[in-house]
């Protein structure tokens, strides 16, 4: 394995493409394929001294023809040592010149001759080639002469001759020149046996030029010859070489064509489990319920199909091991898998998911601009999806997998696909984890599960991560706590009680969190959060974080939704309420918190300030004024105050609005309504006056509905 170093410095293991060798490749053979090299182990002894052969290995790219050549290269060396031929590799793709090719190969043949048991037949023979490639050097000059000819030259002169020797063959007989080789050839005990591989590495023209040199020399005795070969790739390239039945080129040079044997399904399922076994054992955490269940439904929607061959494998996993650390708790294990296949075998439909995600996913977080449900947008982008599906060698594969990661792409092509999309559990079917897949990494408004778990989990965690909170992103973040907190079921939670009071406090100490979306609260996703935990982690222990919570002063918006749904009447589907019995004193600690908070400047800065100065007069009305004094003496304005008693609803066309409402008795426990009325017309006057708050005292002196954006009238 191969090691690169990631941003964090850990490292990453690639697994390096390497075929097997020569003397191990029958041991560590894992697809079944040793039956397979002693056939053709037991083709090529059939050259004689009479004749030549050659057979071919025939596999798409990555199948394991390298591999292949080396199990019958040992096969032909546990013979009788006496006959054991003489081994010749040849790799075309190294040379990196078409004009060498011919060159190199005859240099090869020759040099193989000489190595043979009888010394003075081999170099017999080595001249007798070297000599018939002499011959070839003038074959350019007559009509109808192959035109690789012409390369002999080159031949000559690589292997010493001078120009002054090469003339006196300027009217060969080629044929003279060939039953010499021939004749020296025969006397050869050892028969030579010539492996060329990678010919589906070459260029189309050196393949013909390769395919030309097999076919001229082919049947020369005592030589074989096993070329490894994508038949696929051979044919399109004797096509644009414009060769004559192209289709059937292949069967006039080679007397054996033997297909691979593909990787059967079990030893597809093997290498796949083998792949993942070399994951980082990180990548295997618990870090989302159901995962090990998901794995296996990619892998036979379409997975097994795409990872055909060997080198597929290698591909992918090598691609997996790159994105995986940085999506890792992100997003779940088996989609960062069924990603890297579109990366790598589907490269049409990952540039089409990165460029328009909308057409897998629908309505992208932040979109508003985009019309039509996620269904609809789905449904539009259907051509789109299937043209790009034709473009990929599995198209039928790909389209399921597909289907399978985006269930709804499944909808809006008729097909059938069960299962639920989860953000939580990490599905790339997700908006928010597509686009952190995506991007590999999390932007500023998206959530981060790993931040969530961290939370969940490690005290020591909580202040640093609350740092990293945002506007855009902490209202999701408190959302992602109650689904995580619900997924891990309370498991990993050891401090329950100082988590909620944490999760609690969060809300009132983050005004910008608190006001950063119209009408979603951070309240209702706190008391979501905390209501998953104590169900999941806390049974019975209801009564006892109830109160604990009434009784933190830090935690007054939390503690007043709590005695809402305890005192007063409110329904929620929270479990957190306290005793009736305790109902009273805890009430009265509230009051107090509130008071001490408005003296500090505090109680308007918590989330739901204005619930609170709406809720107070009912169980704590002795309490309001002197409230009403302390918020007095740190904003003689009252804008803040008039802010949060007049608010009243909130619409989608100009935001929130201002007014009296009918309750107007609330007000008067914190001050005489006239006197407050008195006040806004002194504010009216004031032309530095600015909206909102210019719209609420509006709002109170004339007695109507008034848009906070603009002070325009609302309807109702």
């Amino acid at each position: 394995m191969a090691k690169i170093e990631d941003s964090n410095s850990a490292s990453i293991s690639i697994g390096l493409d390497l075929p097997l060798q020569p003397g191990s490749a029958l041991r560590l053979d894992k697809f079944d394929r040793a039956g397979f090299a002693k056939s053709a182990a037991e083709a090529l002894r059939r050259i004689t001294s009479n004749s030549g052969f050659a057979l071919s290995i025939e596999g798409a790219w990555g199948s394991g023809k390298t591999s292949a050549l080396a199990m019958i290269e040992e096969l032909l060396g546990q013979g009788n040592k006496a006959g054991e031929p003489v081994i010749v590799h040849f790799n075309p793709w190294l040379i990196g010149d078409r004009d060498a090719l011919l060159r190199n190969f005859l240099s090869k043949l020759a040099t193989a001759a000489k190595l043979t048991d009888h010394a003075k037949n081999g170099k017999k023979a080595a001249k007798e080639l070297k000599t018939y490639a002499k011959a070839f050097d003038v074959m350019k000059l007559i009509p109808g002469a192959e035109p690789w000819a012409s390369m002999i030259k080159s031949v000559v002169l690589a292997v010493g001759e001078t120009t002054e020797e090469i003339a006196e063959y300027k009217t060969p007989d080629i044929e003279v020149q060939k039953t010499r080789v021939e004749d020296a050839l025969e006397k050869l005990t050892q028969p030579i046996i010539v492996f060329v591989d990678d010919i589906d590495r070459l260029y189309p023209l050196e393949v013909f030029e390769m395919i030309r040199i097999i076919k001229a020399v082919g049947g020369l005795p005592n030589v074989g010859y096993v070329m490894a070969l994508d038949p696929a790739y051979v044919g399109r390239a004797l096509q644009s070489a414009s060769v004559p039945q192209a289709e059937n080129y292949l069967d006039k040079v080679v007397q054996l064509r033997m297909p691979l044997p593909g990787m059967s399904l079990t030893s597809r399922r093997d290498l796949v489990n083998e792949a993942l076994e070399t994951l980082h054992p990180d990548a295997f955490a618990s870090h989302f319920s159901d995962s090990e269940d998901r794995i296996a439904m990619l892998y036979f929607s379409g997975l097994r199909e795409l990872l055909e061959q060997p080198r597929d494998v290698t591909r992918v996993f090598n691609t997996v091991r790159v994105i995986e650390p940085e999506l890792r708790g992100e997003v779940v294990l088996s989609d960062i898998v069924g990603l890297a296949t579109l990366m790598v075998k589907a490269s049409p439909v990952f540039e089409l998911l990165s460029k328009q995600p909308s057409l897998f996913v629908g309505r992208l977080p932040a979109d508003p601009g985009v019309r039509g449900s996620s269904e609809d947008i789905i449904k539009k982008g259907r051509k789109k999806r299937e043209e790009t599906y034709e473009k990929c060698s599995s198209s039928a594969a790909v389209k399921r997998l597909v289907q399978r990661l985006f269930p709804l792409t499944a909808n809006a092509e008729e097909a059938f696909v069960s299962g639920q999309i989860s953000g939580v559990k990490g599905h790339i079917a997700d908006p928010a984890r597509l686009l952190v897949a995506l991007q590999l990494s999390t932007g500023a408004a998206d959530v981060s599960f790993v931040a969530a778990r961290k939370y969940l989990h490690h005290s020591s965690k909580r202040g640093e991560i609350e740092s990293t909170l945002t506007s855009e992103n902490g209202l999701a973040f408190l959302e992602s706590l109650g689904d995580v907190a619900a997924s891990l079921k309370g498991k990993g939670v050891s401090d329950l009680l100082d988590l909620c009071l944490s999760i609690a406090r969060l809300i009132d100490a983050r005004r910008d969190i608190a006001t950063a979306r119209g009408h979603f609260r951070a309240d209702t996703a706190a008391v979501r959060a905390i209501s998953s935990l104590v169900e999941t982690a806390g049974a019975g222990q209801e009564a006892l974080i109830a109160e604990a919570i009434v009784r933190d002063d830090a935690c007054l918006s939390m503690a007043m939704h709590i005695i809402a749904v305890s005192s007063l009447g409110a329904t929620s589907k929270s479990s957190l309420h306290y005793p009736s019995s305790k109902a009273k004193a805890l009430q009265h600690v509230f009051a107090q918190n509130c008071l001490k908070a408005a003296q500090n400047g505090r109680l308007l800065e918590t989330c739901t300030s204005y619930i609170i100065l709406w809720q107070l007069p009912s169980f704590a009305k002795s309490h309001c004024q002197p409230i009403f004094k302390a918020l007095k003496n740190f904003d003689s304005s009252l804008d803040s105050f008039v802010l949060c008693v007049l608010r009243d609803s909130f619409d989608s066309y100009k935001g929130q609005i201002f007014a009296l409402g009918a309750e107007e008795m609330r007000i008067e426990a914190y001050v005489a309504l006239a006197e407050l009325k008195r006040h806004g017309e002194s504010r009216l006057a004031d032309a530095a006056l600015t909206f909102p708050a210019k719209a609420a005292w509006r709002a109170l002196v004339e007695g109507k509905r008034v848009y906070g954006k603009d002070g325009s009238l609302a309807e109702g």
